[in-house]
């Protein structure tokens, strides 16, 4: 397997919606605005969010070739040295016609998602490079009203440290509270 090249600090990474289209429906946008800020100001990365990535849900379901081509396009720039995702969803298996398994294997970079994407991690294992099962745009780095210190700590590790090997433990807190996407869905709507 390649493992992909860490990422530093001032790296450029693209945020990429490969499933859902979320992230470019008005009343989630301040979702995906707050995971990117969060991206630059918490890791002090550069992003670039690919051509299709904010044209919505709509939009995205009609065209898993537009989303490959985000993937395939960002995976081909050599500016890019990270490709995160905005969020899972139920409709990234749409883009395996699309896929080409060499560019992948060509250019191995740091991947991260989870949930649907899995999907995508199989199509980085078929090519023979590592990916990351870890947080989303619109989940772990904009929910909240700031990240969590142990997502914080293991994205730091698994992606920008080059330790050999990493104990991930289970986190001692967490929650159950729902936390609505739409900013009207919150109990302080009145304060928004």
């Amino acid at each position: 397997m390649i493992k992909p090249k860490k990422l530093k600090r001032g790296d450029t990474v693209a945020i990429v919606s490969l499933s859902s289209g979320t992230a470019g429906d008005k009343k989630f946008r301040h979702r995906y605005e707050q995971g990117k800020k969060r991206l630059e100001e918490v890791f002090g990365l550069k992003t670039v969010t690919m051509p299709n990535a904010l044209k919505g849900s709509e939009y995205l379901s009609k065209h898993p070739e537009e989303r490959a081509k985000d993937f395939m396009d960002a995976l081909k720039d050599k500016n890019i040295k990270g490709i995160i995702c905005n969020i899972g969803g139920a409709d990234t298996i749409r883009l395996l016609p699309y896929i080409d398994f060499d560019v992948i294997k060509n250019n191995p970079k740091v991947f991260m998602g989870y949930s649907d994407t899995t999907v995508n991690h199989f199509m980085m294992y078929k090519a023979g490079v590592t990916s990351y099962y870890g947080p989303s745009v619109m989940c772990e780095f904009a929910e909240n009203y700031e990240m969590h210190d142990y997502t914080k700590k293991y994205v730091d590790e698994v992606l920008f440290k080059n330790l050999e090997h990493i104990t991930i433990t289970s986190s001692p807190k967490w929650t159950s509270e729902w936390i609505g996407y739409n900013k009207l869905d919150r109990k302080d709507k009145d304060n928004v």
